[in-house]
């Protein structure tokens, strides 16, 4: 059996279906133990999982079946029956639908000391580790999943589960079956096929040997969930062609088509894990809610608690689909610079106006709170449901714009070089202090490497990286000497520091990256040695742009570092407007000897400055002629190229389920507070607690922080420190 069918029929039993989980339950117990025989009927706590069993030669083993999420009061209330009804137990089997674990430890201890009784517990791990044992295990299972899953699946392909930020009931089918199918589908087929197939698999979900549609049925229902004015037909016929040759059944004399059976199966196979992974998604929402608002000392009732759950899983959807959307148009108009975050209070504005609820201000600053730690810290399941349907609607987009998705895909760029900015190698050393789950850059540039993607950077990039680091050791000498420090606080000091780390610890670690004796060729080792990234200069390339444009540019960069670093000596200005001009003119020249279309040009910057995404619009207004097309790439652009361009076929399994789901968090603006006085706050008021103690400490007050509204530098730069930050002081607290 599917161990996602039975999974998803044990999540789906309530405080109802004590029935059925007793004979699922005694049909496992059996092949265990032999019959079963009632020993206690229901008592005062009332309920069907109030009745005991006991194996019929071992009174000293008791069977407690219960479907309630309250598994240790259960538990507990069974000890204290047990001392009249079975003296003579000494073993508590405790057999559940929930999910237990080692969150039952307590209660073990507990019963151990005060009822003398060891506890085994039987939860729903335990049932899916041994459902394929036997085949009565397997019929057993099979006849729930019948009852409890195959009505719920059936549901769900006949009236297309919620996709609020999608208006009408074609769109939402075409983008749940891109969603269903893409992640399985061949990496190297064209995504124009991919799309195809999928809507028609969509169009034919309801159709069988006795149902059967003709050939325009299932033209005008793939037309119907696309752009009007355009023709599909062709599009549609090659689908229907590919897929008659196994997932759909073709009678030709009447030109009528459905889904084999085996494709049916298949389908409903699929939708019951999608259907579990959603249910998972809803959950980690709901323990999110939850952590924050007690991170907030904040008391929410049951009704505010699902409002705000989905609110939350309504904005995240709606931001989803702005990103789908947002690369999309990019692609399509050939300018990947224009493809830009949007912040988060507008999303949730609009996802308020597709639940058609008006949240309190305390639960709309919850949703704002799980929201962001959803987004900077999604793993596991919460990962994979996102990045499903993240690329759903960036499929679903690219069809909308342009019905033949793969040409317009091919020209993207396949392999080139790219230069780095130093502000995405600061987040990437700052995530040494990470897990591996946390180390959301790192695995940018693996993927990017992976893909025969060259990565760079010039002498200016590692020397501005060297002096950061002078300036972090800076930093720690006067906090040691217990001095003010004046100015910002440098960002690896920040994340070292929020990583629980004593401040005094900072010179040893940056040791890592360099020493004091050759601190600069130490830098470019370690980025070539560690992450393959390669000093190669540009200064040659950006001296010979034309005068009036290095001059513009130049001016651009000075009037933005001024707005930036203004408490910064004018000569480090200067420095960084030179690095920042030769990145940016250096791979523009360099353009002109590839002959590339906007969208194949090898050479790019990637960056997080947003000044360096408004340079092409500026240019107009300063120079004669049309400006040089922009060479800036943002991260979260790299992300979803690798994902669905040309090279993801290179991308393996396992490092695609690595990748973050999305990583400019421009949304975020005006939740970015000074993290680092709050850490050293935190420190100076709390520094007497144990190490674990205080990291939990930092994580929660920075969480607090989380809705300070202020002004944003220009771009996302401090939004992405601040998401690594608070990566780092998550994992810490966690340990």
């Amino acid at each position: 059996m599917h161990r996602d069918r039975f999974e998803l029929a044990l999540k789906q039993l309530n405080a109802h279906d004590g029935a059925l989980f007793e004979q699922l339950a005694s049909a496992f117990a059996v092949l265990e133990f032999g019959e079963l025989r009632t020993v206690a009927s229901v008592g005062g706590d009332g309920g069907r999982d109030a009745r005991l069993f006991s194996p019929v030669d071992d009174d000293t083993v008791i069977f407690q079946y219960s479907v309630t999420v309250d598994f240790s009061g259960k538990i507990l209330r069974t000890a204290e029956r047990l001392k009249n009804t079975a003296p003579s137990a000494r073993e508590l089997v405790y057999v559940t639908n929930q999910e237990i674990g080692t969150k039952v430890d307590d209660v073990k201890r507990r019963l151990r000391k005060e009822y003398k009784l060891s506890l085994d517990v039987w939860d729903r791990a335990w049932f899916l580790d041994r459902v394929n044992l036997h085949s009565q295990t397997e019929e057993a299972a099979e006849s729930l999943a019948k009852i409890k899953v195959d009505p719920l699946a059936s549901s769900a392909l006949g009236v297309t589960p919620s996709l609020p930020s999608l208006s009408s009931v074609e769109e939402q089918e075409a983008a749940l079956f891109l969603e269903l199918t893409y992640g399985d589908e061949d990496r190297h087929k064209g995504l124009t096929k991919v799309g195809f197939e999928s809507l028609v698999r969509a169009a034919l979900r309801d159709t069988d040997s006795d149902r059967r549609i003709t050939r325009e049925e299932v033209h005008e229902r793939v037309a119907s969930m696309l752009p009007g004015g355009r023709e599909y037909g062709d599009l549609v016929d090659g689908a229907l062609r590919r897929l008659t040759k196994g997932a759909v059944r073709h009678w030709s004399r009447s030109d009528e088509f459905c889904l084999s059976h085996d494709a049916s199966l298949r389908l409903k196979d699929r939708m019951t894990s999608y259907t579990l992974i959603q249910e998972k998604f809803r959950d980690e929402v709901q323990s999110r809610v939850i952590e924050m608002a007690n991170v907030e000392n904040e008391s929410i009732s049951t009704a505010e608690t699902a409002a705000a759950c989905g609110l939350v899983e309504a904005a995240l959807d709606r931001i989803l689909l702005e990103r789908g959307k947002s690369f999309a148009d990019a692609l399509v108009s050939s300018r990947i610079s224009d493809y830009q975050s949007e912040s988060l209070e507008p999303l949730i504005d609009r996802a308020m106006r597709d639940t058609k609820k008006t949240p309190s201000s305390k639960v709309r600053r919850i949703v704002s709170y799980a929201i962001s730690s959803i987004i900077n810290n999604s793993i596991g399941v919460t990962r994979e449901y996102m990045r499903g349907r993240l690329e759903s609607y960036t499929l679903f987009s690219l069809l909308q714009a342009t019905p033949d998705v793969q040409k317009t895909v091919v020209k993207l760029f396949s392999g080139g070089t790219i230069w780095l900015d130093a502000n995405l190698i600061l987040p990437v050393l700052a995530e040494e202090l990470a897990d591996d789950e946390n180390r959301s850059f790192t695995r940018l540039l693996e993927a990017a490497r992976d893909c025969d993607i060259s990565l760079r950077v010039t002498s200016g990039i590692v020397e501005e990286i060297a002096s950061h680091m002078r300036r972090s050791l800076a930093y720690a000498r006067v906090v040691g000497q217990s001095k003010r420090w004046d100015g910002d606080v440098p960002f690896l000091a920040a994340a070292h520091a929020a990583s629980g780390r004593e401040t005094a610890a900072l010179g040893s670690w940056l040791e890592n990256f360099r020493g004091g004796e050759q601190p600069l060729e130490d830098v470019a080792d370690y980025l070539s040695d560690v992450h393959g990234i390669r000093v190669q200069e540009l200064n040659e390339e950006a001296a010979t742009a034309d005068i009036e444009l290095r001059g513009a540019v130049q001016d651009i960069w000075h009037e933005a570092r001024e707005r930036r670093l203004n408490k910064f000596a004018p000569a480090t200005i200067q420095i960084l407007v030179n690095h920042d001009v030769e990145c940016y003119l250096g791979v523009v020249q360099r353009r002109k000897k590839e002959n590339k279309s906007p969208l194949g040009f090898n050479s790019w910057w990637l960056t997080l400055d947003g000044t360096a995404f408004k340079v092409n619009e500026l240019l107009r207004s300063r120079i004669t002629g049309d400006p040089p097309l922009s060479p800036v790439m943002s991260p979260d652009f790299l992300l979803r190229y690798l994902e669905i361009g040309p090279v993801r076929a290179q991308i393996s399994k396992n490092m695609r389920s690595e990748l973050p789901v999305m990583l400019d968090v421009s949304f975020l603006e005006g939740v970015s507070p000074h993290i680092m006085q709050v850490v050293e706050q935190v420190r100076a008021e709390h520094g007497n607690l144990p190490g674990r103690v205080l990291r939990r400490k930092i994580r929660d007050t920075v969480n607090r922080l989380k809705s300070a509204k202020g002004k944003m530098a220009d771009g996302g730069v401090a939004l992405v420190e601040q998401e690594v930050l608070e990566s780092i002081v998550s994992t810490n607290a966690q340990e």
